[in-house]
């Protein structure tokens, strides 16, 4: 592996973000003739980087891309979060339902929105202990989804967890893969554009967290995502494909792919091969 001592820490996580926008540079510095790159992180984000490309800036927002089932584990940890701290707080009294319906972004519970969404949840708690059931709030709402809570007894402790994943916008019928890059389109897409910044300006790297995805797939998959142009490019970070992280040594490296580029000299440009025709 591309860095030391990793078996040795089984609490290990690599930063996908890092790993994403080294990837990121190596394959503008190795593919596409660019001679110099800066990345700046983003202390309140988004975006999460500043990315300088001689002389260019553009900003760049990094998302992975989870199965369902590795996206149902998120939002159980959540859950679990919100059930630890009411409990730690001694404000647990009786059932609560923490309720995902669709598929909407699951902030990380140390991000600043993930807080809030936390802070919110066991007000709500903290409210309600005393009573034997309470009408359902909503915590959070999204082009794809929304996140809502609800004491549902006034018997046990506990927040579990429910969620709804049926009627995904009719997205069923198509390919799974395609079904994630569409939200993590549409996620970014409302995200930067809430903060002011304008289309065909930013840069989307995709972290590939899903055994099964190859580059040929993810290039199949974006045909049938829409909006995914309102992006300068679309990159693909290829997670199975290892090598040394020459900006963050701390961190493994990997190949990528331009998916997508309005910059002609981008598109499709990558250091992972593709079958002949793709």
């Amino acid at each position: 592996m591309a860095t030391v001592n990793r078996e040795e820490n089984a609490n290990y996580r690599i930063d996908e973000e890092l790993v994403s926008v080294d990837t990121l540079k190596h394959v503008l510095c190795t593919c596409c003739d660019c001679k110099e790159v800066q990345i700046d992180p983003v202390k309140h984000d988004p975006p999460d980087f500043i990315v300088t490309i001689d002389g260019e800036s553009f900003p760049v927002e990094v998302t992975s891309i989870v199965d369902l089932q590795q996206y149902s584990a998120h939002c159980k940890e959540f859950s679990e979060d919100i059930h630890d701290r009411a409990d730690s707080l001694g404000i647990l009294s009786g059932k609560y339902v923490f309720t995902v319906s669709r598929h909407p972004s699951i902030p990380k519970p140390t991000s600043k929105i993930g807080h809030q969404l936390i802070d919110d949840a066991l007000a709500y708690i903290d409210a309600t202990r005393e009573q034997e059931i309470s009408s359902k709030i909503q915590l959070a709402q999204d082009e794809t989804g929304k996140i809502s809570i609800e004491k549902v007894s006034a018997n046990g402790s506990i927040v579990g967890l429910v969620w709804i994943h049926k009627g995904m916008r009719g997205y069923e019928t198509q390919n799974q893969l395609a079904i994630l890059i569409r939200y993590a389109v549409d996620d970014k897409m409302r995200k930067l554009r809430d903060a002011g910044i304008d289309s065909r300006r930013a840069l989307l790297l995709l972290y590939n967290a899903i055994g099964y995805a190859d580059p040929q797939d993810a290039v199949a998959a974006i045909q049938h995502v829409h909006d995914y142009d309102w992006f300068h490019s679309i990159f693909w970070v290829a997670s199975f494909f290892d090598r040394k992280n020459t900006s963050y040594l701390e961190e493994p490296g990997r190949e990528g792919l331009f998916l997508f580029s309005q910059n002609p000299s981008w598109h499709r440009v990558g250091t992972v091969p593709l079958d002949d025709g793709t």
